[in-house]
């Protein structure tokens, strides 16, 4: 049962607290990115599964000292020799990748009023990064009919 609250003269409010692992939280956001990103709401499976994938990265990193950005750093950092350029920073590379994400969140500039994206191409990707860095995070894939549908879908 949710919260009760109790109003009146002497508003009081009594809610109910509940413990839920990080990880089960970022299983929840990511499911229910999926399920938008099925109805087309590709704005909210962004932001959502951006949520996912930030816990599931910084899982990932505290258990085994890497994640999806180190993977991304390591292509980019390939296509920068092959073409006789400076690697990217990490932090260029996180810029680029959460700035749709970050443009859906937060209103940084009073100037940028439109956002303008392939919003089924990023929902895709964060996605994919957040069930990347699950796999990383817990060494196994993460058993969920959602989930598996999707990367059955997607991955195939």
């Amino acid at each position: 049962m949710g919260p009760i609250y109790k109003l009146g003269a002497n508003a009081s409010m009594t809610v109910k607290t509940v413990d839920i692992n990080k990880s089960r939280i970022a299983v929840i956001q990511l499911r229910k990115a999926i399920q938008l990103y099925y109805k087309r709401d590709f704005i909210c499976a962004v932001t959502l599964a951006g949520a996912a994938d930030d816990i599931l990265g910084g899982l990932a990193f505290h258990r085994h000292g890497y994640n999806t950005l180190d993977n991304n750093k390591w292509f980019w950092d390939g296509i920068a020799q092959e073409f006789s350029k400076d690697k990217p920073s990490k932090d260029k590379i996180k810029k680029v990748n959460n700035k749709v994400k970050n443009n859906l969140k937060h209103h940084d500039n009073s100037d940028d009023i439109v956002v303008s994206a392939d919003f089924e191409f990023e929902a895709q990707c964060i996605i994919d990064s957040a069930i990347r860095n699950y796999w990383i995070a817990f060494d196994t894939f993460l058993q969920d009919r959602v989930i598996k549908k999707y990367v059955d879908q997607n991955w195939t």
